[in-house]
């Protein structure tokens, strides 16, 4: 539904019509802030909705118009569930429909799925995920037989623990990515994080588990924010679609750009929280070549990435790896070559230090962020790079579980 608002710009007074999409279910407020393409002003406000479907709209500063009361509206159109172009008299619905032809209807499915899963299941899973954290397994297996009935068994063993809940947050977020690049992530991983002795000799020890654990729960609760901020990234959901069928990008899609300030505080955590995992894929590597774990170099092998800055010293141990800049650390993803696409994809070095610093604004009237440095990207690419950091985020979450499930085995052939 489209809310058509007649007013007038409050920074030039220009006649304005505003087309607003209506994406908040009954009873909830959107807000909105729009841009005058002849000022730059903002217009705010809110669309109020009630449980019997009707909507009406509030203006901050700006007043309201008789529709009557000019000949010569300039029209802003804006939805806050998908891209639009703000110039267009057509519907936004129409408009991505059309440009995604045969794919529209699976995307719009997929992100339906996405949303029914979240409002139904998330708070039961995120509960369940939470006891899970804190080894609450009578509470834990409570929360899982709510969320899957009669499939849920009626003694579960840990490696059943272990494997479920981690599978359900796999359905919940992996398939908001068409590419299936977080399944090839996973195998690429799983390849070499096979359970060595190396690799089994460093997982048993107790401060090494406390370590995962800690890491486990940021990362979990850095997911559990993303999905409470939804609204702020699924709308770039076409453009990963787009991009994946090789269709032209509508030079005019914009995003409505209130949540770059909440974006960027996801992006910078996201990436910290996967500098920290990358250690991870060191230990993997390093057991796989047959050193020991924490070992990057001994006196049988090395590992010396081909991208490593001739000014960097090598890393000789896990520990010397830890204190790398990120750039550095950046190298040792060479021998993972889909994670490491993945990555450079996603954390685009130049915006992500430029965040960092504070170094970065966004021009909300044509839809872009540039840094300090002169580099530039479309708000829109930007909000989908965050969407798809989701991906990684999940891939660490499964390879900490992997780790913790080596350990539980591990103990239990010692039992024996």
């Amino acid at each position: 539904m489209i809310l058509r608002i007649y007013t007038a710009c409050p920074g030039c007074d220009a006649p304005t019509m505003l087309r607003i999409g209506v994406a908040v279910p009954p009873g909830e407020r959107q807000p909105f802030a729009l841009v005058c393409p002849k000022c730059s002003s903002t217009i705010r406000g809110e669309l109020i909705t009630t449980k019997e479907a009707t909507v009406s709209a509030r203006l901050d500063d700006a007043p309201d118009l008789p529709e009557d009361a000019s000949q010569d509206w300039q029209v802003i159109t804006s939805h806050p569930a998908f891209p639009f172009m703000p110039s267009a008299t057509t519907s936004p619905f129409m408009d991505i429909m059309s440009v995604l032809g045969d794919a529209g209807m699976p995307y719009f499915g997929s992100v339906a799925r996405f949303n029914s899963i979240v409002t139904e299941d998330w708070p039961q899973l995120r509960r369940a995920y939470q006891f899970y954290l804190s080894g609450d397994w009578n509470r834990f297996d409570t929360a899982m037989s709510r969320l899957l009935e009669e499939d849920w068994p009626g003694e579960p063993n840990m490696l059943i623990r272990h494997d479920a809940v981690h599978r359900l947050l796999v359905v919940t977020l992996a398939s908001l990515d068409p590419s299936g690049r977080y399944a090839e992530m996973q195998q690429e991983v799983w390849e070499r994080a096979q359970p060595s002795g190396q690799l089994i000799d460093y997982l048993r020890q107790d401060a090494v588990q406390v370590e995962l654990l800690k890491l486990q729960k940021r990362i979990f609760s850095q997911l559990a924010h993303l999905i409470d901020i939804r609204q702020a990234w699924l709308p770039a959901l076409p453009l990963i679609w787009v991009e994946l069928l090789n269709i032209a990008v509508p030079k005019d899609w914009r995003l409505p750009g209130d949540d770059f300030p909440v974006l960027r505080g996801a992006y910078q955590q996201n990436f910290e929280l996967s500098c920290q995992a990358l250690p991870l894929l060191v230990v993997t590597e390093n057991a796989a070549d047959g050193r020991l774990a924490t070992s990057i170099h001994d006196d049988a092998s090395s590992w010396v990435p081909g991208g490593l800055s001739q000014s960097s010293r090598p890393p000789r141990t896990l520990a010397q790896f830890k204190k790398l800049t990120a750039e550095a650390k950046e190298a040792f993803l060479d021998r993972f070559p889909v994670t490491e696409e993945s990555w450079l994809g996603v954390f685009d070095r130049s915006i992500r230090n430029a965040i960092a610093h504070a170094d970065v604004d966004e021009i909300i009237s044509d839809g872009k962020i540039s840094t300090g440095k002169g580099a530039t990207l479309t708000y829109m690419h930007f909000v989908a790079s965050v969407a798809r950091q989701i991906q990684l985020l999940l891939l660490w979450l499964n390879l900490i579980k992997l780790f913790r499930v080596y350990k539980l085995l591990s103990d239990q052939n010692k039992a024996k």
